[in-house]
């Protein structure tokens, strides 16, 4: 059935229209696919990258920068220099791969995190459980290698002053974990009453001990020399 305000004019001018607008998208991706066999796949990854990485992007960086990712996503597409960017990509996965497991490796002592107590394994401080924020995420850093470290020579103050170290073995660490061991009920009654340290010594004054004595004695005499009552039964 055909409506009353068809035209085969109108008609005919949609189809021309399709047609011209499928004739300029083919040429338009003609000249790009001719522009992008001449490019440099792996320069175009690092532009990307690069402008990827860069801080404060004004709006013409942020134009240029979509604009040549859809260049890379037309040369994935239409599998472009896929003979070069195959192993490229290939060893760029490896890589991000290995930095993953350097990122969450356990360097233990080696780690500059490293702490006997509080960190034993040495991992990365999680940035969520930082008092402040940062911006960029926190490496997995290690200290230096022994050829790298300098060695000082001591204080001659020391050999002056004849320091020793205190006779023992040495600390194990300088710090101790708080509110970490659980508290038994054997804990929470002795809790209650004052315990002395080891090292303070309880002095027993013998002169009040000496003082009192005397005055103990009268009172046993006084006792002693007093009346004796006698019980007697009445009859």
């Amino acid at each position: 059935m055909i409506r009353g305000n068809w035209s085969l004019a109108d008609e005919f001018k949609k189809n021309e229209k399709k047609q011209i607008t499928k004739i300029q998208q083919r040429q338009r991706d003609n000249h790009k696919l001719e522009k992008l066999k001449a490019i440099d796949p792996i320069h175009l990854y690092y532009k990307i990258d690069r402008l990827d990485q860069t801080p404060n992007k004004s709006e013409k960086d942020n134009s240029y920068l979509n604009k040549l990712k859809e260049d890379w996503d037309f040369i994935i597409k239409h599998n472009l220099h896929s003979s070069k960017l195959k192993p490229f990509l290939e060893n760029q996965q490896k890589k991000q791969q290995q930095k993953l497991r350097q990122q969450t490796k356990l360097w233990g002592q080696k780690s500059i995190y490293f702490n006997p107590e509080l960190n034993p394994l040495g991992k990365v401080p999680e940035l969520e459980n930082l008092p402040y924020k940062l911006k960029d995420s926190i490496e997995n850093l290690t200290v230096p290698l022994k050829g790298k470290q300098i060695n000082y020579s001591p204080d001659p103050i020391i050999k002056e002053l004849q320091i020793k170290c205190p006779p023992g073995q040495p600390p194990r660490s300088y710090k101790l974990i708080q509110n970490t061991s659980k508290k038994n009920k054997h804990n929470s009654k002795s809790n209650n009453t004052e315990v002395l340290p080891e090292s303070e010594t309880i002095v027993v004054d013998n002169s009040s001990e000496e003082n009192d004595s005397p005055h103990e004695e009268e009172e046993e005499e006084e006792e002693e020399g007093g009346p004796d009552f006698k019980r007697y039964k009445h009859s």
